[in-house]
């Protein structure tokens, strides 16, 4: 269980850096004028974190379930996006208040 709240962690880092940080707003800016879509999905930090755990999970394959490996893959990368946009919401809510 160790290994899913860290990869949580992570994935609520890069998250909100790449949805929310100045840094990447050329970039969000970028892929937006060339596909909605994919602009759509890098400016909202609960649906890019989504991608995020599934390639975190796929890297470092961590078993929550110990069922079918293709349901225990799927099932294990929702709990962690789901763990990390809390996390993410508090991010925003922290820098919303240090007026950021």
């Amino acid at each position: 269980m160790g290994k899913i709240i860290y990869l949580s962690f992570i994935t609520a880092a890069i998250s909100f850096t790449v949805t929310e940080t100045r840094i990447f707003k050329p970039v969000r800016e970028w892929v937006k004028g060339r596909n909605i879509f994919l602009g759509e999905l890098i400016s909202c930090g609960y649906c890019f974190g989504h991608w995020v755990a599934f390639v975190l999970a796929a890297v470092y394959q961590p078993r929550l379930f110990e069922s079918w490996w293709l349901l225990d893959f799927f099932l294990t990368a929702i709990v962690i996006a789901w763990l990390a946009a809390f996390q993410w919401a508090v991010m925003c809510w922290l820098m919303e208040k240090a007026g950021k």
